[in-house]
């Protein structure tokens, strides 16, 4: 063709490319390694919940923005290409809910908009707010929220997807998780600080499979998948953090579960996959940790031909941690103790030694005499020097496998736990030193210290003597 130039053709392209890359970049982005995980946690369609713990660093805001957009403006890159972006299913409505700061018109959110989203192809409202409170673009609405929000403003309305950054209050969870009454998504963006406790305590155990955990090495240029931070950058950026707060900070973990009692104790290893049950004759054991502000913790278990020690049952069979006060007498826990037992053989009962073995001023009773008279005979718990950490190196024996390798009928922990005890279970992921002092903190402790008892007992199946025949000496 006349006038054609291959070099002026390739310079338009070019300067077409640099002018596409400054005008809508989010067809440019690249996501560094935890990002790309969320996106296609998100992006198979299959998970409405979808929680990334990050260190900062990790580019949170920035992906809120790129799977926003991704969304409104349809997939923009071969990382979206997923069923979810390709095809959304629920309706074209988008909470996004943050803390005041990051809405400001210099905040983080509207800037990651600026910088990400094709200009001129999106319009932008306050609609009677002070920050901008409302995208919209090819019939989607993206309405923005803070937490700072009457708990009655996140109620009513149907929404197809909700974007938390950081965990909200309870209330603000309960009333918008009702929203996605057609389907949709719950996604949670957060640094793991102390005020994420609730979140996971009650939320993240439900969602085991979908969380997706990141640390600020995993955004290196030289140790990640796409990085964006230098090394050397990274190292200055935990150098001026708080030594408290590096775990959550820089590493993405829970900041309150920093020095957990057992670490080894992992939901997919040590919890049974359904509940236990009693096999016909299993000699069970009782232990009881009694308290005088709240209701006895109380767990069930039996002792295994091989040597473990299954745990089938608790009380209360509720949030024990939630509970305060309790007023239930002797009777009412014998009352409890044989409704739960009916058909098992109870071979053992022990009880906190500490609290069972004070005589009461008033009675003239040590607790365990009082249950002893209505018929359950409890015998006190272990002695030892160093009684607690005695007793934690003993749980920790029972808990240990060898991780590197399969579990087997040799390789394998003694102590498994029913999905039913949660409180159990909930101790196990949650009790921790404390960092200052060193010591066991009393949170959390009461059902580990029954499994502690338990276990101190060094549980094994009793043999009844076998009755033999007399041999005749003389025919």
């Amino acid at each position: 063709m006349r006038g054609f130039s291959l070099e002026n053709a390739v310079k338009e392209l070019d300067n077409e490319l640099v002018k596409r890359k400054e005008t809508e970049r989010i067809a440019f982005f690249e996501p560094n390694g935890p990002q790309e995980k969320v996106i296609n946690l998100v992006g198979d369609g299959r998970n409405m919940v979808g929680i990334l713990s990050a260190a900062n660093g990790i580019g949170k805001t920035t992906l809120v923005v790129n799977i926003i957009g991704n969304l409104l403006f349809g997939s923009q890159s071969v990382y979206f290409d997923k069923p979810l972006f390709l095809n959304w299913p629920y309706p074209k409505r988008i909470r996004y809910i943050t803390n005041p700061k990051m809405v400001e018109e210099i905040g983080p959110f509207h800037s990651e908009v600026e910088k990400w989203w094709p200009r001129g192809k999106y319009e932008v409202l306050k609609a009677g707010k002070s920050h901008y409170s409302q995208y919209k673009a090819n019939g989607w609405v993206v309405d923005v929220m803070t937490y700072e929000q009457e708990t009655k403003e996140f109620e009513g309305g149907t929404l197809g997807a909700i974007i938390m950054d950081e965990p909200p209050p309870r209330n603000i969870w309960n009333a918008c998780a009702a929203r996605l009454r057609l389907g949709g998504l719950l996604l949670v963006f957060m640094t793991p600080l102390t005020e994420a406790a609730w979140f996971f305590d009650e939320v993240v155990p439900r969602h085991q499979n979908e969380i997706v955990y990141a640390d600020i090495e995993e955004n290196c240029k030289q140790h990640g998948i796409r990085g964006q931070l230098e090394h050397d950058q990274i190292q200055r950026i935990i150098a001026e953090m708080d030594p408290d707060e590096v775990e959550a900070r820089a590493h993405g973990k829970a900041m309150y579960l920093k020095g957990l009692v057992f670490k080894t104790f992992d939901y997919n290893v040590h919890v049974a996959k359904e509940k236990i049950t009693v096999p016909t004759g299993a000699q069970v054991w009782q232990i009881v940790d009694p308290a005088v502000d709240k209701p006895f913790a109380c767990i069930w278990g039996y002792p295994e031909r091989d040597g473990t020690f299954s745990q089938i049952d608790e009380w209360p069979n509720e949030d024990f941690y939630k509970m305060r006060q309790c007023d239930l007498g002797i009777q009412d826990y014998a009352r409890i103790f044989r409704h739960k037992e009916q058909g098992w053989n109870i071979k053992r009962r022990i009880i906190d030694r500490h609290f069972a073995e004070v005589r009461s001023l008033q009675t003239k009773h040590t607790l365990r005499e009082d249950f002893e008279k209505i018929g359950f005979k409890f015998e006190p718990s272990y002695q030892a020097a160093e009684e607690v950490d005695t007793g934690i190196l003993k749980v920790r024996s029972y808990l240990n496998y060898n991780s590197k390798k399969p579990i087997d009928s040799v390789n394998r922990p003694r102590y498994i736990v029913g999905p039913n005890c949660l409180n159990t279970i909930k101790g196990f992921q949650r009790w921790s030193f404390d960092i200052r002092t060193g010591k066991p903190k009393d949170e959390y402790k009461d059902f580990v210290d029954c499994v502690r008892y338990a276990l101190m007992a060094d549980p094994k199946i009793s043999e009844m003597p076998v009755m033999r025949t007399p041999k005749k000496l003389y025919g």
